[in-house]
């Protein structure tokens, strides 16, 4: 039957007195290194094998591990010594380490794969291909499911901006929603149109929230308008007078320096989304 503890457990280390620090409380006459009532860390050196509890004892304990049940918590090292743990495999090989002394967690090597796979709350644990990000130890690949590389940048107007809108870059250098035909002021593409996301977001400063991320590379949804021209895949984009909108460049002269991307999918006509291949030029 197993042995059931309470509150907490302690693995401890005895040490000579001279090797240790000890807790101290200031004496009620203010007498001691600390003042009355006050509890302190203060150093006490002594002959080895003299600890505070009496001549003669071995030395006093010093918390080494301790299993905390009261905050959920297990705490390993410290007091001169670094933590570590240490998980092995069925074959008692060594696998994963998390190691304090060096900062740094160690997975995989002596036959396994080292892997560390993150997952969405309403992602399947189950299922690998179901992670967000997937840091590939046998491949030494990182995988993200979402699609371009985006950078934040501050918005004029960032709450009147939507994702997959077109913009573009104003005298401060913050931008704003296109409006202008062939304008070659073009910033991008705000990311997050329709189901897309960002694999990865650059710059990103969460307390700032005039920022928004703007698609740099990869693929993401735009906003266009075929009103002006049907678009099919392979055209090239560019700003057009409809807010936030895109359009087939159908004029060469002018579509230098204005180009955002090219099309990946067909609308024959209205306003919608479709997939950009970005590609400033």
């Amino acid at each position: 039957m197993a042995e059931v503890f309470t509150e907490t457990v302690d693995v401890v280390d005895v040490r000579p007195f001279d090797e240790v620090v000890v807790f101290a409380r200031g004496a009620a006459s203010g007498g001691g290194p600390f003042p009355p009532g006050e509890a302190g860390i203060a150093a006490a050196r002594g002959p080895a094998g003299l600890g505070p509890t009496g001549p003669g004892l071995p030395g006093v304990q010093v918390l080494i591990i301790r299993l905390d049940a009261n905050a959920g918590q297990i705490v390993c090292g410290g007091d001169g010594r670094s933590g570590t743990l240490r998980l092995l495999n069925h074959e008692l090989r060594e696998t994963v380490t998390l190691d304090a002394l060096f900062s740094n967690l160690r997975l995989g090597g002596n036959g396994s794969d080292g892997d560390i796979l993150l997952y969405a709350g309403a992602g399947n644990r189950d299922d690998n291909g179901a992670a967000t990000i997937h840091l590939d130890g046998e491949a030494g690949d990182i995988l993200f499911r979402n699609g371009d590389c985006a950078e934040e940048f501050d918005f004029a107007e960032p709450d009147a901006v939507e994702p997959g809108s077109v913009v573009s870059l104003l005298d401060d250098g913050r931008l704003h929603v296109a409006s202008r035909p062939y304008d070659r002021r073009v910033a991008g593409i705000v990311s997050g149109g329709g189901d897309s996301r960002p694999g990865i977001i650059l710059g990103r400063d969460p307390a700032r929230r005039s920022r928004l991320p703007v698609a740099l590379a990869g693929r993401v949804q735009c906003r266009v308008d075929a009103g002006y021209a049907p678009i099919e895949p392979g055209d090239l984009l560019t700003t057009s007078a409809t807010p936030g909108h895109a359009m087939r460049a159908a004029d060469p002269a002018r579509a230098f320096g204005s180009v955002i991307g090219k099309a990946m999918g067909s609308l024959d006509e209205g306003a919608g989304l479709v997939p950009v291949l970005v590609a400033l030029q």
